[in-house]
């Protein structure tokens, strides 16, 4: 075979597999962005599930404890570390980390998880109500590096 038809083939297959990883690129945003967002009240205390943006930074299991629905004081507690308390604002559907400058669209899915969906940051964290101590304590550490960020920071 010459080098002109190994060539051809090699960007032949090269355009393909661009339309593959195009179209997962596509659904992969569509996920992000999907709509529309359900609000409602984020009073009580959340424990991170997953996270679906391309910010994948904040340490497994971390608890968030915001007060009231309004604003005030949350407190942030990663596995294994000392809780840390950021101030907090609710407008609409936006919630802003005011130490940080953090902000989250505030939206509900169909099984009454929290979904923020980062507004100045790549992250579309998910919380659950219902997650025991018990998974808290146990989740992420199975000798893998974790994070040790909170969802009240930018990447560092």
């Amino acid at each position: 075979m010459s080098k002109v038809v190994t060539i051809r083939i090699i960007t032949a297959l090269m355009l393909v597999s661009l339309t593959l990883v195009g179209s997962d690129c596509e659904d992969f945003i569509n996920q992000i962005n999907q709509e529309p967002c359900t609000g409602g009240d984020i009073t009580g205390t959340w424990t991170y599930i997953y996270n679906s943006g391309t910010t994948l930074d904040i340490c497994p299991g971390e608890v968030v404890s915001f007060p009231n629905n309004s604003g005030g004081t949350a407190t942030l507690t990663c596995p294994n570390q000392s809780a840390i308390n950021r101030n907090y604002t609710v407008s609409g559907q936006t919630l802003t980390y005011t130490d940080t400058s953090i902000e989250y669209q505030v939206c509900f899915d169909g099984s009454g998880n929290l979904v923020l969906r980062g507004i100045n940051t790549d992250r579309v964290l998910y919380y659950s109500s219902s997650i025991s101590e018990t998974t808290n304590s146990q989740s992420g550490s199975n000798g893998k590096n974790v994070s040790n960020n909170n969802s009240s920071e930018i990447k560092k």
